[in-house]
């Protein structure tokens, strides 16, 4: 939020830069306890915020640090917004993982078929007839 007495705040970039993670830090420790419960003490406090600071990138996706952090490969990524025509406020956590994906599957035999009538039409089947089409038909193709 601005207002008119933090231009001090502002003009100090340093203090301003560690108010803003102290604020977003402040703001995913209360996600955190949300959703997983109080920290019990101290120790528990600081080892939160110690992995904030290795694992993650909190802030919102229009800063700079955003995309920094997606090509750094961080392992976390976090950011709030407002959404103005249904006005609510969102989360946004990404979490960084492999993904086993299965893209397809080549047969042998439809491989070996394709290829085969592929030679079979450019061995057997030349043609200067420009009704029916063929690969030897076209301009810019090798012929034999």
């Amino acid at each position: 939020p601005y207002s008119g007495n933090l231009e001090w705040l502002t003009e100090n970039k340093l203090l301003n830069t560690l108010m803003l993670k102290a604020y977003r830090y402040t703001v995913r420790l209360m996600y955190d306890e949300a959703s997983l419960g109080e920290a019990d003490g101290n120790s528990e406090l600081a080892e939160y915020l110690q992995d904030y600071d290795n694992s993650y990138f909190i802030g919102p996706e229009s800063d700079p640090g955003w995309k920094e952090s997606v090509l750094a490969q961080k392992p976390h990524l976090f950011s709030l917004g407002r959404d103005p025509e249904q006005e609510v406020y969102t989360a946004r956590v990404l979490t960084l993982q492999s993904e086993v994906v299965h893209v397809g599957l080549l047969n042998h035999e439809a491989v070996a078929a394709v290829w085969t009538d592929l030679a079979w039409e450019l061995l057997y089947l030349t043609n200067d007839d420009e009704e029916r089409y063929s690969i030897q038909a076209h301009p810019t193709l090798l012929r034999n």
